[in-house]
């Protein structure tokens, strides 16, 4: 469950669509996963699912099982092969996630706007991978 805070602390109201929120933080969180959310940007960076919900992108070479489940067209089987095809190495794009088995271009496109990769440094390397080659 994920609890949204609008203003002062108030509850969000009731119903299927979250208030628009410009600067979306955390205020708790339980099992790596953001559980309460604040729109003034007072907490830190969402994490999981929740990203998702926001429209800020889950990092699929970080991003935990649970959280990739929460993508358009991947359930419990592909969201563990993207974690075990990281031992492949990084996803640098979209196309990279083309390697896991079971998934195809329909849920590419479908996944597309959910996902983001990290950019590479100047030597090619992406934050936390030690697999990239360094630079000549």
């Amino acid at each position: 469950m994920l609890a949204l805070e609008v203003g002062r602390s108030a509850p969000a109201p009731a119903g299927d669509r979250l208030p628009a929120c410009e600067h979306p933080a955390e205020l708790e969180a339980s099992g790596g996963h953001t559980r309460r959310v604040t729109c003034d940007g007072a907490g830190a960076e969402l994490r999981g699912p929740a990203r998702v919900l926001f429209g800020l992108g889950l990092d699929p070479n970080t991003a935990d099982a649970a959280a990739l489940e929460a993508l358009p067209g991947v359930g419990a089987a592909r969201a563990e092969a993207i974690v075990a095809g990281r031992a492949q190495g990084a996803y640098r794009s979209l196309a990279d996630l083309g390697r896991v088995r079971g998934i195809g271009p329909v849920t590419l496109r479908r996944a597309a706007p959910w996902l983001a990769f990290p950019v590479a440094n100047r030597a090619g390397r992406l934050a936390g991978d030690e697999t990239s080659p360094e630079a000549p």
